[in-house]
């Protein structure tokens, strides 16, 4: 059966970098895509296996799509590697194979800043000002915690690292963004997607994100530089795998099977 290419742009980018306001502006459009973690496992439901490759494709591009058949896919690193451990499919290189695709590679110039808030969401539960997670309906409390702060800014690090490294490789074009640059005026990136997808550029930019970042977040990213000067970085910032404190994770360790891992590398 003969493809019908689509026009659409894979957001490359690591968490609380900016993608979930970047994102609901071009949502709000209706013309470009409907950007999302689509590659999260969450969305990624049914048989795993060669068999299913092909259905998730279309099911991702389904969901990532707008009525004008545009569409956008925010993707972190450890989903593009989870979909290709679990179902042998590098989906930046099938998408590209397929379809007319734009890169977009979205970084924070504010490491500190990004781990603060990275961590923050982590410990509460609470990614946007709107989402309802068991940890977010529990009211849990983010705790000030200098090794994990440590651990979460080299996380990232290692993140960026791994998108310039894939994107070298596999000598790919893309166009760079800033958090801090677009927040300032976000009408490059709307010009960048408007002219691939070939739509009109939105008179206006409205989005429906709340910035979530507060009196806290200053409170701890000065806490961090002042900590850093007066004790340097610990061992264990460089660590990028712990099992996670569990008491389920005690039992499979005593059966003789592998610990989970937490879900970015370190634990809060």
């Amino acid at each position: 059966m003969a493809h019908n290419p689509q026009k659409g742009v894979l957001i490359l980018s690591m968490p609380r970098a900016g993608s979930n306001w970047l994102g609901s502006l071009t949502n709000a459009t209706g013309l470009m895509g409907h950007t999302q973690e689509w590659l999260d496992f969450g969305h990624l439901k049914g048989a795993k296996g060669e068999t299913r490759r092909a259905a998730l494709f279309k099911r991702t591009l389904q969901s990532a799509s707008t009525e004008n058949g545009r569409f956008a896919v925010k993707i972190f690193p450890r989903q593009l590697l989870q979909v290709i451990d679990e179902y042998n499919l590098d989906f930046i290189r099938r998408c590209r194979r397929q379809n007319d695709v734009k890169l977009v590679l979205l970084h924070r110039e504010d490491r500190i800043a990004q781990a603060v808030s990275l961590v923050r969401a982590m410990q509460t539960g609470k990614w946007t000002t709107t989402t309802d997670t068991r940890k977010s309906r529990q009211n849990a409390e983010a705790h000030y915690s200098f090794k994990t702060l440590c651990q979460a800014y080299f996380h990232i690090g290692r993140g960026y690292a791994f998108w310039e490294s894939y994107l070298t490789l596999n000598e790919l074009s893309f166009e760079s963004f800033s958090y801090e640059t677009l927040h300032k005026n976000p009408e490059p990136y709307f010009e960048c997607l408007a002219n691939h997808m070939g739509v009109a550029t939105p008179e206006s930019q409205e989005s429906t994100v709340e910035i979530q970042r507060d009196s806290l977040s200053t409170e701890w990213q000065a806490k961090f530089k002042q900590e850093i000067k007066e004790r340097g970085i610990p061992a264990i910032a460089y660590q990028q795998k712990q099992p996670e404190p569990s008491l389920g994770n005690a039992i499979k360790v005593l059966r003789g099977k592998p610990a989970k891992i937490t879900r970015f590398g370190y634990s809060v």
